[in-house]
């Protein structure tokens, strides 16, 4: 499956540029990172995804990740969020919202197969 992954979060003044690029690392397997003064954007293909899909399995959240994920379609563009502070210390947690102070990495993943994309990674429960 053809896709293309951009996890980005924004480096506040006060954060450890390391640990934004851990707490991104933790989730994901990327192929390149940018890395700027603000933010840090790290991208990928498939095989970028593939070790999320995993949290969300052992983690046992596949359902209300489908959730959350079917919510941020946008024609051929999937959007969601990650709780930063749990990213870092390894632990997977989608957000609705902005719930820190210190900001979320946002997650755009776009793929022509947007729904197959979603039943992989969090397959309907029946």
């Amino acid at each position: 499956m053809k896709c293309k992954i951009c996890a980005k979060a924004d480096v506040n003044p006060t954060e450890d540029i390391d640990k934004v690029i851990k707490a991104i690392s933790n989730v994901f397997e990327y192929d390149e990172i940018m890395v700027e003064d603000q933010y840090i954007c790290a991208s990928g293909n498939f095989d970028t995804i593939k070790k999320f899909g995993g949290e969300l399995k052992e983690r046992k959240i596949r359902s209300a990740a489908r959730k959350i994920m079917l919510k941020g379609i946008t024609s051929n563009k999937i959007k969601f969020k990650l709780s930063k502070q749990a990213a870092l210390v390894g632990t997977l947690n989608l957000v609705e919202d902005d719930l820190s102070p210190l900001g979320e990495i946002n997650v755009e993943i776009q793929t022509n197969q947007v729904k197959k994309l979603i039943d992989y990674l969090a397959p309907e429960l029946k």
